[in-house]
């Protein structure tokens, strides 16, 4: 077995629920309201009902709750449709690392595995804390993997087989097998993020997750998988990028599920941060959008590379794309004063009040503002009116960041603001049972809250 394996493998299958200190279980309680919010808020949306309609044709013998329904799938398509719906809106929480994408993609995965294994809740939260920890410090130190055109969903592959592998209690040995089945075969490609965006933009990450989880559950019956899946001359370092493990979480090492970003608006990080200083802006203007002559945004080069990287940015065709466009994100910020999931409907991206505003913005990387990311996520955006005057607002921090963080009751707001509108009134009594984690029975007990149909 390689070094890489051989190291990931101990720390997953070591740790244990006395190593997670009360303030990280409350953490990953705050993380599970917040990805369970964006998944039910979903339920409807097209990409979810594909997916959960095949999910609903396969049954499974213990099997896993499709969210929304009763339903018993075999647990890795419910693994699949239960993060669709968590990450459709792309509103779920971001990694801190740098260029590692969406953790929480992995978390309905663990949990698929944690309730067909029969885990404890305190096991279940030992798990998410332990996928975490394999996702972020990857994503922290893989830094080749996006830069060789690979995408970043390979680490969701690993982070779901580790916390699958540790909910279904596997030992060291079958968790190195699960890594490696999980790491050998899951490389994808980073066009999934390039030019005008479909429907697998939100896919890939669950589609990750699901592939980790079927590698545990191969792993958990003797299946094997290559002993040097990462150190060896055609493993994960050589074909996606070198790298080495940094220190996991515990002993003394903050956890990485400690930093995670939330978010407030649903649209990619880079976006998200873009918002609040347009929405500034907008107070700032008095919602006079007709005396805009021009919007210069100023950030740093990543979110050009993400988010204003080619012209379907600034004529976006799908969801997909205007979720992951700074001029359309901040036309609409600018012109209406919120962002939310109505924005994101073809009538209001084809509006040609928010087309003719796109047009007026410009976006470019500054110096000074690459140079404070990744510490900070910096925007300045500098609106020009008619009459020659110059506003101009910046922001570091977003909403959710660590350093402007979300308080229990404002994710409590964000949880009740997706759910109504599926749920409806017993919405309040879901999250109640949610800040509760620790009183319910089982990961079942927990899925059957959500309840649609």
């Amino acid at each position: 077995m390689d070094k890489t394996l051989d190291s990931m493998s101990r720390y997953v299958a070591e740790l244990a629920p006395g190593d997670i200190p009360d303030g990280v279980r409350h953490l990953v309680k705050r993380l599970l309201v917040d990805t369970l919010g964006c998944a039910i808020g979903s339920y409807r949306m097209e990409p979810p009902r594909i997916a959960r309609e095949y999910a609903l044709e396969v049954s499974g013998r213990p099997g896993a709750t499709v969210l929304g329904t009763r339903h018993r799938s075999a647990p890795e398509l419910a693994a699949f449709c239960n993060s669709v719906m968590a990450r459709y809106f792309d509103m779920n929480d971001t990694s801190m690392s740098a260029k590692s994408g969406h953790t929480s993609d992995c978390m309905p995965a663990v949990l698929a595995a944690a309730e067909y294994g029969g885990a404890s809740i305190a096991e279940t939260i030992t798990a998410i804390v332990a996928a975490y920890e394999i996702h972020d410090r990857l994503g922290a130190v893989c830094q080749e993997v996006r830069r060789n055109g690979w995408d970043y969903t390979i680490y969701n592959a690993l982070a779901s087989a580790a916390g699958c592998a540790r909910a279904m209690g596997l030992d060291r040995d079958k968790t190195a097998h699960a890594l490696a089945l999980a790491a050998v075969p899951n490389a994808a490609t980073n066009q999934t993020r390039t030019g005008q965006l479909s429907m697998w933009k939100g896919c890939a990450g669950p589609n990750a997750a699901r592939n980790g989880l079927f590698a545990a559950m191969m792993a958990a019956r003797g299946m094997t998988g290559p002993v040097e899946a990462f150190d060896g001359k055609r493993g994960f370092k050589r074909m996606l990028g070198g790298f080495e493990l940094p220190s996991f979480g515990g002993g003394g090492v903050p956890f990485s599920i400690e930093s995670a970003k939330y978010k407030c608006y649903p649209c990619d990080y880079e976006a998200q941060c873009s918002v609040t200083p347009a929405l500034e802006l907008h107070e700032a203007l008095g919602g006079s959008v007709e005396t805009i002559q021009s919007v210069d945004v100023e950030t740093y080069e990543f979110a050009l590379e993400i988010a204003a990287d080619t012209c379907d940015k600034w004529q976006p065709a799908t969801r997909e794309t205007a979720d992951h466009s700074i001029p359309y994100v901040v036309a609409v910020a600018l012109s209406k004063g919120s962002v939310w999931l109505d924005d994101f409907t073809e009538e209001r991206i084809a509006d040609p009040g928010v087309r003719a505003l796109m047009q007026k913005i410009q976006v470019r990387a500054a110096a000074d503002l690459t140079a404070a990311w990744p510490a900070a996520y910096p925007f300045r955006i500098t609106v020009t009116t008619t009459s020659g005057e110059r506003l101009v607002r910046e922001v570091h921090y977003a909403k959710g960041h660590p350093k402007n963080p979300l308080s229990d009751a404002e994710v409590g707001a964000k949880f009740m603001r997706l759910a109504i509108p599926v749920l409806g009134e017993q919405s309040g009594a879901v999250l109640s049972r949610l800040w509760c984690l620790e009183k319910i029975r089982s990961v079942r007990s927990l899925l059957d809250l959500f309840r649609v149909q």
